[in-house]
């Protein structure tokens, strides 16, 4: 008798169809219902890490290889699924989601010593790089424009703000100038994203032509290195976006403990049940929340393309 498949890995997938890409990508919101239901593969994915098996990573896999976005196709490719889910990350560098943390960076005594945990090629450590248009204003003169509708009394800044200077740290840090990691990067935009696909594309490339300095390390053993190194004049932030839902619990309180201690300031966007200790009930659909320190500022679509401030 065949094994039963992790339960957790389908219902994983299932949450995914439902809730993540539904109305956003019905072609990954097929495939992973598929998924959901294809036993052949779920238990292909029990002899992966659990990290490894999650939906964008086996997507931009089979992405990668030019295959078919099905089910059925993973488990013919599965040999050389497999590799690819064994030694990338998703690593998703997501632009725009520089617009939804301006507002809260830009409110900050400058000039700022930036840090991001998570920062993979950098895109996000690059404020200046962009052009903000919320709709309502415009922000920065940047090559590339960030598309972000403002709803609520968003403190939309007249500027960008002074960075003097900023580092980035990541597991695995990318090369912006590296041809393999642009199209990996690609590979994770969900297919029908065009325009978020453009924008990587052009920030990937105004990045390859400056890249920022990204150092290879953990968020605990060696964020005090890269803190120690800021000047002390200016304010110190550590931002982080989509990147604290894969690490356990014991490390994201090790995390904010060791900010507290440092008297660092932490900005990120997260999904709604990333960060319970800022107490805020859970919204329908796949949301993220902008939060400064301990406190919530705003929803935000988790691809940069809305942000909605909370208060008067």
């Amino acid at each position: 008798m065949e094994p039963i498949p992790n339960a957790e890995t389908a219902a994983m997938y299932r949450h995914f169809a439902d809730h993540e890409a539904q109305g956003r990508s019905p072609s990954y919101a097929r495939l992973a219902a598929e998924v959901a239901g294809n036993w052949a593969l779920l238990r292909l994915l029990d002899d992966v890490e659990d990290w490894q098996r999650q939906p964008n990573l086996l997507f931009g896999a089979l992405r990668w290889l030019d295959a078919p976005l099905t089910a059925a196709a993973a488990v013919e490719q599965w040999d050389e699924v497999a590799p690819i889910l064994r030694t990338r990350r998703t690593q998703t560098n997501e632009p725009a989601r520089c617009a939804l943390l301006l507002p809260a960076l830009a409110s900050l005594p400058e000039p700022i010593a930036l840090v991001e945990v998570g920062a993979s090629a950098g895109l996000c450590l690059r404020y200046e790089s962009y052009t903000y248009d919320y709709g309502v204003a415009r922000v920065g003169d940047g090559p590339v424009t960030l598309r972000c509708s403002a709803r609520g009394p968003v403190p939309i800044p007249y500027r960008v703000p002074r960075i003097a200077w900023r580092a980035g740290l990541d597991l695995n840090p990318l090369d912006a100038r590296d041809p393999d990691t642009r199209r990996w990067l690609e590979c994770l935009v969900w297919p029908e994203h065009e325009d978020r696909r453009a924008t990587l594309r052009a920030a990937l490339a105004d990045a390859a032509a400056d890249p920022p300095r990204i150092e290879r390390g953990d968020m605990l053993t060696d964020l005090p290195r890269l803190l120690d190194e800021a000047p002390r004049d200016a304010t110190l932030v550590v931002t982080h976006t989509a990147v604290l839902a894969y690490v356990g619990d014991a490390t994201r309180d090790a995390f904010l403990d060791l900010l507290r201690e440092r008297r660092a300031h932490r900005l990120g966007a997260e999904g709604v049940r990333v960060l319970p200790h800022l107490g805020v009930p859970p919204m329908a659909g796949d949301t993220f929340l902008v939060s400064l320190d301990d406190r919530v500022l705003a929803y935000a679509q988790p691809h940069g393309r809305a942000l909605d401030w909370l208060g008067g």
